[in-house]
């Protein structure tokens, strides 16, 4: 009996150690640009992670990186992709191996660790900054994780009712949204409910909601969203003299600076609410 029960012990821990090796080789952090070398955690400003988003028909860990983060890369950022296979892509694994994947990158030294994503990947780097404090910004552009208003009418609500008590749960993180005019998964008035949300919180945050010129789910992954908006989010990852007004160009956008006490820790220079333009 006593056999019996070391050798079932034993499948068990093989099969749990089986079971997590395949759940790691289902996401793998790599470098959002293959052919450049990172600057390493002593000279870089810090480390981004860019969460592409999921596909029923393809894996989109195939998806090219968004030209936004080059900017930050050329910002002196330290540029990473989270990929992941969509067979085995959900909330509970992949957040769990986000998590993991920022915690090793602070282990390494990087000062500050951002989380940036689209679509469902702008929902999961949310997810990280609600179960992790090593999490210190979110860029989430266009986030949505339950469908079309065409193709899942059912669960397409959820794109902002599940999204709202993420934003409530934000541990620490400053918080970057964007939402676009055309995109069949917003169920709107996004824009306005994230910005009372984050404000309640006192955290840093802003969000830009139906920019000009800007249109459709995807409008994150072009060249125009670079140009607009690539110096504005590096300057708010740096937090250093940010100003919404002369770095984020089109749209009506919301930002917060930080309370008096956080001054030191992490300076945005902005106007609390400023207006509409």
């Amino acid at each position: 009996m006593l056999l019996h029960n070391l050798v079932a012990i034993a499948l068990v821990t093989v099969a749990e150690l089986f079971a997590a090796q395949f759940a790691y080789a289902q996401t793998w952090l790599a470098p959002a640009y293959a052919g450049r070398a990172m600057l390493g955690p002593t000279i870089a400003s810090g480390a981004v992670i860019w969460s592409h988003g999921i596909s029923a028909d393809s894996e989109d860990s195939e998806a090219p990186t968004p030209p936004f983060m080059a900017r930050l890369r050329d910002g002196r950022w330290d540029t990473f992709r989270f990929n992941r296979m969509r067979a085995n892509d959900t909330f509970a694994e992949s957040a769990r191996a986000l998590v993991q994947d920022v915690h090793r990158l602070k282990q390494q030294g990087y000062r500050r660790v951002a989380l940036a994503g689209q679509s469902f990947g702008g929902f999961l780097s949310l997810i990280g900054a609600d179960t992790s404090a090593e999490v210190d910004a979110v860029i989430a552009t266009a986030p949505a994780a339950f469908g079309t208003y065409s193709g899942q009418y059912d669960t397409w609500r959820a794109n902002a009712t599940d999204l709202y008590p993420l934003l409530a749960r934000v541990r620490r993180a400053r918080v970057m949204l964007f939402y676009f005019h055309g995109d069949e998964f917003d169920p709107g008035g996004r824009g306005e409910r994230s910005r009372d949300i984050l404000a309640e919180r006192h955290l840093d945050y802003v969000v830009i909601d139906q920019p000009r010129q800007l249109a459709s789910h995807w409008a994150a992954a072009t060249q125009l969203f670079a140009r607009m908006y690539g110096d504005c989010i590096l300057a708010f990852l740096e937090a250093n003299h940010f100003d919404p007004d002369a770095q984020c160009k089109g749209g009506t956008y919301w930002a917060a600076a930080p309370a008096p006490s956080r001054l030191a820790r992490a300076p945005l220079g902005a106007s609390l609410d400023a207006a509409a333009r």
